[in-house]
């Protein structure tokens, strides 16, 4: 009986860790078709539609990596450099062709992903694994943070809704930050788990009670709707947009293997290598999806090894809950609709912490180095030049080629390859000469 009451027991908290999966995974959603719809003019009903298709992509890519992929507990979502591609292309084509645009998009995901699948059958993978040395990973953790950190202070101080400091929203996400940060460092057991959650469900809670909801501008047309393949048209090919789609593919290896990683420290556990090649494997699978599903290309997200380390949730159970969730949730516009609701400033927030536990993974990452010329040099060189391109106004690179510019424009990339570059190029350890 006892143990019947265990299994009990244990099956509730996993469904209510799961649940707290779903919301962070909402968050990592939330925010793509309105950013993604409004650089291609899209209405309303069409962002709707969008959003469903986002999470039905986002609950089932997770769950194709759990079972097909590398097998580790890591949220698929939107990667930034898709957000910046599908952005970029956007805002620099006439609206009119915007439409085409989207299509020949689909395809160039399509084309992505398979080339990613093709190439992770092929036995180069241990050669790209062993380019990610600490300076690289500490790198690349802390720009991803400062690239990020922009985003999460202009939208909890109410800047991004108000263009303005906003006492309220301000006050509202302190109170979130603090909570989770309480309950992460004070409580155990449950009640640590369950931090990020109670910080969302209050936080949401004083938008309502303080009137900080924005009105709903789109109802749906019916309680439950299929995503639709191709829902911007039958996919053209273009090969400017193919390109830059493989390349950016391509690129992103080194977020697949930098996250895979990640996790492998929040789990305390030695990655192998054919997690790196199915890892990869699984995320051509998923940009194929990405393509045929219309939505923005995703990736493994490397702050999910910030939220286990904040909740003690190392188990994949609950985060196939919560994939099931977010992925029966893109067949319902009405629930999709509910969720849309979540403040954006709530769900930064949210998210405040288990990014402050990425930057400290990328200094733990750093400061187990020995401090010699050659690797302060390489960390300086590289963290100077990826923080200052995220400075650089988009206008400044509009004569460089679409395809190249995509990748100059992201700081995090620059900043990531010319450490690449400093690290086992320019600089080669084996040339290293003691100080």
């Amino acid at each position: 009986m006892k143990e019947t009451n265990n299994k009990g027991s244990n099956g509730i908290l996993a469904g209510i860790q799961g649940i707290q999966w779903a919301v962070f995974m909402l968050t990592n959603v939330v925010a793509v078709p309105v950013v993604v719809g409004g650089a291609f003019e899209m209405s309303p009903s069409e962002i709707s539609t969008f959003m469903l298709r986002m999470l039905f992509v986002t609950g089932s890519a997770t769950l194709i990596q759990i079972f097909l992929g590398h097998r580790l507990p890591i949220v698929e979502g939107g990667a930034g450099m898709w957000w910046a591609l599908f952005i970029l292309l956007g805002t620099m084509t006439a609206p009119g062709a915007r439409g085409q645009l989207l299509q020949q998009l689909e395809l160039g995901l399509i084309l992505a992903g398979a080339f990613l699948i093709l190439l992770s059958f092929l036995p180069i993978i241990s050669r790209i694994r062993k380019m990610f040395t600490p300076i690289v990973t500490g790198v690349y953790l802390i720009l991803l943070v400062c690239q990020m950190s922009g985003s999460f202070l202009k939208s909890m101080l109410g800047i991004t809704a108000t263009n303005h400091l906003d006492g309220a929203i301000t006050g509202i996400c302190f109170i979130e930050v603090l909570i989770i940060l309480l309950i992460s460092l004070k409580a155990s057991g449950i009640w640590r788990s369950l931090g990020p959650l109670i910080g969302i469900i209050v936080g949401w809670l004083l938008f309502h009670l303080f009137g900080l909801i924005q009105t709903k501008t789109y109802k749906p047309s019916s309680w439950f709707q299929v995503p639709k393949l191709f829902s911007w048209g039958m996919p053209h090919f273009d090969f400017g947009i193919v390109l830059t789609s493989i390349l950016t593919g391509i690129v992103l290896i080194s977020n697949v293997i930098a996250s895979i990683l990640v996790i492998g420290m929040a789990l305390e556990k030695k990655i192998q290598e054919t997690e790196h090649k199915k890892g990869i494997f699984g995320n051509g699978v998923n940009l194929v999806l990405s393509g045929l599903f219309s939505v923005v290309g995703v990736v493994p997200l490397s702050v999910a090894g910030g939220f286990i380390s904040t909740t003690g949730i190392k188990q994949k159970r609950p985060l196939i809950i919560g994939a099931i969730i977010i992925l029966i949730t893109g067949f319902f516009p009405y629930i999709g609709e509910f969720f849309a609701t979540l403040p954006l400033e709530v769900a930064y927030a949210s998210l405040f912490i288990p990014f402050s536990q990425m930057l400290g993974f990328g200094i733990r990452d750093l400061m187990g180095l020995e401090p010699t010329s050659r690797n302060l040099l390489v960390i300086g060189i590289s963290l100077i030049v990826g923080v200052g391109m995220m400075f650089v106004p988009p206008s400044a690179l509009e004569n460089v080629v679409p395809w190249l510019r995509n990748i100059i424009a992201n700081g995090l990339l620059m900043g990531l390859i010319l450490c690449l570059l400093l690290e086992h190029l320019i600089f080669p350890e084996k040339m290293q000469t003691k100080n």
